[in-house]
């Protein structure tokens, strides 16, 4: 577990720990964009559980390919989703399972990357949630100067890595480490619950009951699909930032605040909650317009 003890004196004290997370972040992701784009492979594979920093991290490496005049076209693995009545449901809410690999139609997947190794057109689908069917599709012509980023929590899927045939690049990004912030410890998957129960209300207007609700099903996948394979990526880069538990305090503590005493969550909310009770507070008029945590909190 790794120990983090912060105390501010002053303002200056908060804006210093951001600069310092943020530069040791931005360090991380140079490493592994070095890596990455040095590297004969021209197919991606970038994967990490929920809430870990994905969507950063393909703005980075696409930001340095085009650095040396290579283009990135970024296809998501969701939108290879099955239509509604192939899908497969879990048995206890009658629900879309999203994260199992029965809901993906590798066949269409596989003839794209096929088809990308061949310097043919691909045909990606384009799926939609709400009515939970394919909404055409987009034909891309591949051109040689071109990398293809396949991004999702199934690229560690080894039914999809299989399809590469080992021509590829992983990277996965997580919180990779437990943490003990101030004597109080945060499992590395709690702190990843702690930016979705805000983001889900911030931009999906789910209750934190609702994402308690679904965070079960996300956990139990993650343990069994996630990180049993992520060690087929090459990189991987931890997300976790020094201030965040801080800047959270008071988002969490009002998304947490809405859970009822009659919520069987509620306890769960509870404790959660009393965790931040001796932090004091870390402004977001202090994080950079580029920071992670705008996929969490939203552009400034």
């Amino acid at each position: 577990m790794r120990e983090i003890n912060i105390s501010f004196k002053s303002e200056e004290d908060k804006i210093r720990l951001v600069k310092k997370s943020e530069t040791d972040f931005e360090n991380r992701l140079n490493s592994a964009s070095k890596q990455i784009v040095n590297s004969d492979n021209t197919n991606i594979l970038l994967s990490g559980p929920t809430c870990a920093g994905k969507t950063t991290t393909a703005q980075k490496l696409i930001s340095d390919f085009h650095k040396i005049d290579k283009e990135v076209t970024v296809i998501s693995i969701d939108d290879f989703f099955k239509e509604r009545q192939d899908q497969r449901q879990v048995d206890f809410n009658k629900t879309i399972d999203y994260d199992s690999v029965d809901v993906l139609d590798l066949h269409l997947l596989a003839d794209c990357i096929k088809n990308a190794y061949s310097g043919s057109s691909i045909r990606v689908p384009k799926f939609d949630f709400v009515s939970q069917s394919r909404n055409g599709y987009n034909v891309h012509f591949i051109t040689e100067n071109e990398v293809l980023m396949f991004e999702g929590i199934q690229a560690v899927y080894p039914e999809i890595v299989s399809l590469f045939k080992g021509k590829y690049n992983g990277v996965f990004i997580d919180v990779l480490d437990d943490v003990c912030v101030n004597g109080v410890e945060f499992k590395k998957h709690e702190i990843r619950l702690i930016r979705r129960l805000v983001r889900d209300r911030k931009f999906r207007g789910a209750s934190a009951e609702f994402t308690f609700y679904l965070w079960e099903t996300v956990r139990a996948n993650e343990k069994k699909s996630i990180y049993p394979n992520k060690d087929i990526c090459q990189v991987q880069i931890d997300s976790f930032m020094e201030y965040e538990l801080f800047l959270m305090k008071k988002y969490i503590k009002e998304v947490l605040s809405e859970v009822s005493i009659e919520s069987r969550y509620y306890e769960k909310a509870q404790k959660l909650s009393a965790k931040f009770d001796n932090f004091e507070e870390l402004s977001y008029d202090y994080i950079p317009k580029n920071s992670l945590y705008t996929e969490f909190l939203g552009k400034k």
